[in-house]
């Protein structure tokens, strides 16, 4: 077991219910990355090591749930944008209690409180009973959210909602999503219906256009259908789809481009197919204006307004509490089962979320 880290620093904050006796916390371990999923997740394991200090303009939040999203199964595939130092603990957001804070006003204003946050680039993540984040990218909760459910705000929620306005700032009256049955696709939906605007879904199974279906939605396309490339290009022209969101890439990408109207944009926030996008002919870029774009959250995060995020978070977690936005929830594990709830997550991730609770033993 590793040695235990003396705190000396003076210029950090303890919240007064905070135990500092047992100087030490349980954590999901990665020692290395493999593009083999399989034997990433295989590769897991739970160890004991010293409770992080918290540094200038930092917080020590003590974790009351973490999700397993895709974009952590990239990270342990080593394909996420973000690459870390290894050994490292895996988790890239969670909720739970800020219980020590470095002598900065914001960092100082979390203490006590409940937030959700997104893990620190460097530092170890949030599959673990304590974590390091800087607060900045923690957001005060309110306490009427579980914490299953605030674990989950920060990701899937603000990307939807940044999704959304990207689509809307280009113009676009309606919008083609890929992997619309997973998480982020559903919230997309409840936030598309409450301003009108119509989404052509694509999914892959019989057994996601009947759930679409059930939850109301209009269009909903199987991309493996004998039909779907003309059904999409139809629905594109007649609703005037000028943005796709999508979560795939691979192949599919340049067939739906084809079938995009003119000077359309196709904005890329994820890769679940693991492949590159491709199948694009380069007469729709050039002659039909039609142009392929990333999305990154912690970018658009970075520019939009502090007054603007504030009037986001507010209505994130109205809808939050009132149910009207949730996270569907398949499992809730404690660290020790780790393998077996990334690899439930991983085979079924249209079933809802794994969800970490790393105080339970």
């Amino acid at each position: 077991m590793t040695s235990f880290k003396v705190i000396s620093s003076l210029n950090i904050k303890f919240n007064s219910k905070y135990i500092m006796k047992r100087k030490i916390m349980r954590a999901v371990y990665l020692k290395r990355y493999n593009i083999d999923l399989a034997e990433a997740i295989r590769s897991l394991e739970v160890i004991e090591k010293p409770i992080p200090t918290s540094g200038k303009g930092q917080v020590l939040i003590r974790i009351e749930a973490s999700p397993c999203n895709p974009a952590d199964l990239s990270f342990l595939q080593g394909a996420y944008g973000v690459k870390k130092s290894l050994p490292v603990v895996p988790g890239l957001e969670g909720a739970g209690t800020v219980v020590s804070a470095d002598d900065d006003q914001l960092a100082n204003s979390l203490l006590n409180k409940r937030v959700c946050f997104a893990a620190n680039n460097k530092l170890d993540g949030t599959w673990a009973e304590y974590a390091i984040a800087d607060a900045i990218s923690c957001f005060p909760l309110r306490q009427d959210i579980p914490s299953e459910q605030a674990a989950g705000m920060l990701v899937n929620p603000y990307t939807a909602i940044g999704l959304l306005e990207t689509a809307k700032q280009f113009g676009s009256k309606a919008i083609i999503q890929t992997a619309a049955a997973g998480q982020l696709g559903r919230m997309l939906l409840i936030l598309t219906k409450q301003q009108n605007i119509p989404v052509i879904n694509i999914v892959r199974k019989d057994s996601q256009v009947d759930l679409l279906k059930k939850r109301g939605e209009k269009y909903v396309l199987n991309s493996t259908s004998n039909r779907f490339i003309i059904e999409l290009r139809s629905l594109a022209r007649e609703l005037q789809a000028t943005t796709t969101i999508d979560a795939v890439a691979g192949g599919l990408a340049g067939t739906i481009i084809k079938a995009m109207p003119d000077r359309s944009q196709f904005v890329v926030y994820g890769a679940l197919s693991g492949k590159a996008v491709a199948n694009v002919d380069p007469r729709d870029i050039i002659f039909s204006r039609k142009s392929i774009r990333g999305f990154i959250l912690w970018e658009w995060l970075e520019k939009t307004t502090p007054s603007k995020l504030d009037e986001i978070t507010a209505k994130l977690q109205s809808l939050f509490a009132k149910g009207e936005l949730k996270t569907e929830v398949q499992r809730k594990i404690k660290l020790e089962e780790v393998v077996k709830g990334v690899n439930q997550y991983r085979n079924n991730m249209t079933g809802g979320k794994v969800i970490f609770l790393p105080q339970e033993k």
